[in-house]
């Protein structure tokens, strides 16, 4: 008889980890097909009959949101991306008065925290009259993703052989070419890597939409809190409602996520990011 391999400690941690990473999207599925008496009743069991209402209430609450959240981290992760790499090209490899300075600058606009800068902030976008619509976000968040994405990006861009280029400068290549045919392609797990993290970043912010945006141009997040103070107001609040909007607000970023994640492994394990 062959004997029973028991599980080693690390394989039994790693269990553990898993089911306590599971638990909470457990509870988000099982409650999001709830009613409010349902929810009241248990929060853990699974009801005998699903409510999939929930999910229409929900998207009726966040449909216009949803979309408005995927146009501005879109166009704004673009242009993080885009600038960030010509920045951090230019730093890393080519030469230039106050090269080091510069750079110095740049690595010391991650040591502002971001509150600091919230009033002046708005009251510039108000006073260019780009409130109350996609460029109020758009523009403050490219702005502000140039900082960690170029110090990423520039160390990532370090690593690339010289001689790669200079046998690209031999056949004739400037450095809109090197840059287009050379150092786009190699950087694209970093660029999924860094680019992921700034649409969890850019995808969560509650802040500033709540502060720009009217009603017509106001992002998932603020839509989520704006259903959740409603749903509380009548009677039992709509749990079930709450969590289904939790829900679809979820998958753009697990979708994004399980298309993207073997580059985002290789963008990790490149040396540029430490986890």
């Amino acid at each position: 008889m062959k004997s029973i391999r028991m599980p080693s400690l690390g394989q039994t941690i790693l269990v553990v980890l898993i089911i306590i990473t599971l638990l909470p999207i457990y509870f988000l599925l099982e409650n999001s097909v709830k009613t409010p008496i349902d929810f009241a009743a248990s929060t853990i069991n699974i009801p005998k009959h699903f409510e999939w209402g929930n999910y229409s209430t929900a998207w009726g609450k966040i449909d216009t949101p949803i979309l408005n959240s995927i146009i501005i981290v879109i166009v704004s992760v673009v242009f993080i991306l885009l600038f960030s790499a010509m920045s951090a090209y230019a730093f890393a490899k080519l030469k230039f008065p106050f090269k080091n300075s510069l750079f110095m600058l740049v690595f010391c606009l991650l040591l502002i925290p971001g509150f600091l800068t919230l009033i002046p902030l708005y009251l510039q976008i108000k006073k260019l009259g780009l409130s109350d619509s996609y460029w109020a976000l758009i523009l403050p968040y490219i702005a502000g993703g140039q900082a960690f994405t170029v110090f990423v990006l520039k160390t990532f861009f370090e690593q690339l052989s010289n001689e790669l280029f200079e046998a690209a400068r031999i056949d004739g290549a400037g450095n809109r070419i090197i840059f287009l045919s050379i150092v786009l392609p190699l950087s694209v797990p970093i660029c999924t890597t860094v680019g992921i993290m700034n649409i969890n970043s850019l995808w969560n912010d509650y802040l500033l939409p709540s502060l720009l945006l009217d009603r017509v141009h106001q992002t998932l997040t603020v839509a989520l809190v704006s259903f959740e103070a409603s749903a509380g107001n009548h009677g039992l609040s709509d749990y079930g409602g709450m969590m289904a909007a939790y829900t679809l607000a979820s998958l753009p970023l697990l979708i994004l996520f399980s298309l993207l994640m073997r580059n985002f492994v290789e963008g990790i394990s490149s040396g540029s990011i430490k986890m």
